[in-house]
């Protein structure tokens, strides 16, 4: 099932509200499904650093029951700045006056075999380095995929750092519902995410009562379902 080893997490989001609900500390752990069965888990922690004032989501993702006979475990890093500052102090991209891109690192194993990613400003601008030695520049992008995955409610249009690739994403707002999630009857705002000139499209569902936390999150190839992330457990 080729299909199954395509998982990884993706909240993002579209509308452009242009703001932000305050970001908060806490620990996440998503199941990802596809018809019924459980086939990985995600992992993810957001912490913030008071002496070095950055924001950073820690993830990692991983394949489970049968299908951890197959490794594939991924991790993602990203650390970012959140509150009013000169840009030119912190010298690197800020978005609508709050939210600063930092640094970014992807590592993947899957059989063994290592793929890695860094992201980092120099100059005012993403630069991007594959498995040590592919370096990318991206003079457009303002913020990496994990860090719009939190904000994605309030982004709108913007150009993405997808894993060292220069990617627009457009994020806009559905409708509003209500549904069950393990705090009970959960207000959400539902956003479809596209990625401009590609194929793959996202659902996310926000939790207004939780700081627009995602709480589900289907992704689609073209009009098929690849996946359902839902979250399944909570702490803060």
């Amino acid at each position: 099932m080729h299909i199954i080893i395509k998982y990884i997490i993706i909240f993002l989001y579209m509308s452009p509200i242009l703001s932000y609900s305050e970001p908060h500390q806490y620990k996440a752990v998503y199941s990802f499904s596809l018809k019924g069965i459980e086939f990985a888990n995600s992992e993810h922690n957001l912490t913030y650093d008071k002496n070095r004032d950055e924001w950073c989501i820690n993830t990692i993702s991983y394949t489970v029951n049968i299908f951890s006979l197959k490794e594939d475990t991924r991790t993602e890093n990203s650390c970012f700045t959140f509150h009013k500052t000169n840009n030119k102090d912190l010298n690197i991209p800020l978005l609508n006056g709050y939210l600063g891109f930092k640094s970014y690192h992807f590592e993947r194993i899957k059989s063994g075999e290592i793929t890695s990613i860094v992201s980092k400003v120099i100059n005012s601008k993403v630069v991007s380095i594959l498995n040590e030695k592919d370096v990318r520049y991206d003079d457009s992008s303002k913020l990496d995929r994990l860090t719009a995955q939190i904000f994605g409610y309030a982004l709108g249009e913007i150009n993405i750092s997808d894993k060292g690739r220069e990617r627009k994403y457009t994020f806009r707002h559905i409708r509003d519902d209500k549904i069950k999630t393990i705090f009970g009857d959960t207000n959400v705002k539902i956003i479809k995410k596209d990625i401009v000139n590609n194929k793959r499209s996202s659902l996310i569902w926000y939790s207004t009562d939780n700081n627009h936390l995602p709480v589900m999150i289907e992704q689609y190839r073209l009009d098929k379902l690849m996946f359902r992330a839902t979250l399944k457990s909570f702490e803060d």
